[in-house]
């Protein structure tokens, strides 16, 4: 069965957004287990399944879809930004990050990516459903 949440994206601009509506000075990707950040990428926490990511060096992403924000990531926040009370620390994560905690993707081509590097972000056709 493939691992469709190989790889935690996140933007720093959300991470940004995310850390002045909790009130912390900062929010590292690291606090929350990203593996990786990008910047230029437009909302993207809201890239919807199937978004193929191609970075220059080769390496080909496949968005599963957004990575939804859970209480055990606020209170990895709350040790790391020493706030006095994890546990609201953890709630108010939740309650900030949603549609803005990034995406989880798999990869479609392997290779290295660096720092730096350019990506190119195609979007499949939208649809709405309607049973």
């Amino acid at each position: 069965m493939r691992n469709e949440r190989q790889l935690s994206i996140l933007a720093s601009d959300e991470l940004a957004d995310i850390a002045a509506g909790m009130g912390l000075p900062e929010l590292k990707a690291e606090w929350i287990g990203a593996n990786m950040v990008l910047d230029g990428i437009a909302s993207l926490s809201m890239l919807p399944p199937r978004t193929l990511m191609f970075f220059e060096g080769g390496v080909t992403l496949k968005v599963d879809g957004q990575n939804a924000p859970c209480k055990v990531a606020g209170r990895s926040i709350g040790e790391r930004a020493g706030t006095d009370d994890h546990l609201t620390t953890a709630l108010d994560f939740v309650r900030v990050s949603k549609r803005l905690r990034g995406i989880v993707a798999w990869v479609e081509k392997p290779g290295i990516i660096r720092a730096g590097e350019k990506v190119d972000v195609r979007v499949p056709e939208q649809w709405i459903y309607h049973p």
